[in-house]
């Protein structure tokens, strides 16, 4: 991933520059080409920032997360608000695999009470990610909350399943990428439209 791309595209946009523009430079990551922004429930969600999920190596998927307005708070992204995450497969994954890393990282995430509340969201969570045995690289898998309404998951815009009710599993769930333990800390931070990586001190004492 470029960086420099990235962070090129978000300024624009928070300069209230158009990302349509001919001269404005498309996102790309691992040739998986990332939308400016995105509507939801007929409101216009913009990128808040883009990355790479790696396991052992491996480059799973492109993570892209859409919101009404940019924010480098993790706390402010899961409070309120409706947002979009979009994950871009890059190979072939076994959705149990995925759903069960999903289930763990809500558990490293959330309290004991928290994921007492949400205890029937998260059955149903894993019962509808078992009726698609696979997904292939090219596939997107798309999750959206909608405040008042609850959050919906698509495999290629299929919605899997009914819609889960509650604002508490929304929490719960983004916490998988922007909690204290995230799945990725450098997807977190790209998460956020923040440099994968803190440049190190160089300031050397004689």
């Amino acid at each position: 991933m470029k960086l420099s791309v990235l962070s090129l595209v978000l300024a624009a946009a928070a300069a209230g520059l158009s990302l349509a523009a001919p001269d404005a430079p498309a996102l790309e990551i691992n040739q998986v080409k990332i939308a400016p922004q995105v509507t939801l429930a007929n409101k216009e969600l913009v990128l808040n920032g883009a990355g790479v999920r790696s396991v052992l190596f491996a480059k799973a998927y492109v993570a892209a997360l859409y919101l009404p307005a940019r924010t480098d708070n993790p706390a402010q992204v899961i409070a309120s608000g409706p947002r979009k995450m979009v994950l871009h497969i890059l190979r072939d994954i076994e959705v149990n695999e995925l759903a069960a890393a999903m289930l763990k990282g809500m558990r490293k995430n959330n309290t004991a009470r928290d994921l007492a509340d949400v205890t029937l969201q998260m059955a149903s969570f894993g019962q509808v990610f078992g009726t698609i045995p696979m997904v292939k690289n090219g596939d997107t898998i798309t999750f959206d909350y909608v405040p008042g309404l609850g959050s919906a998951a698509y495999v290629n815009k299929t919605r899997l399943g009914e819609i889960l009710p509650g604002d508490q599993f929304a929490r719960v769930f983004f916490r998988i990428w922007l909690g204290e333990q995230p799945v990725q800390e450098t997807l977190k931070r790209e998460l956020l439209g923040l440099p994968a990586y803190i440049a190190p001190d160089r300031t050397y004492n004689n």
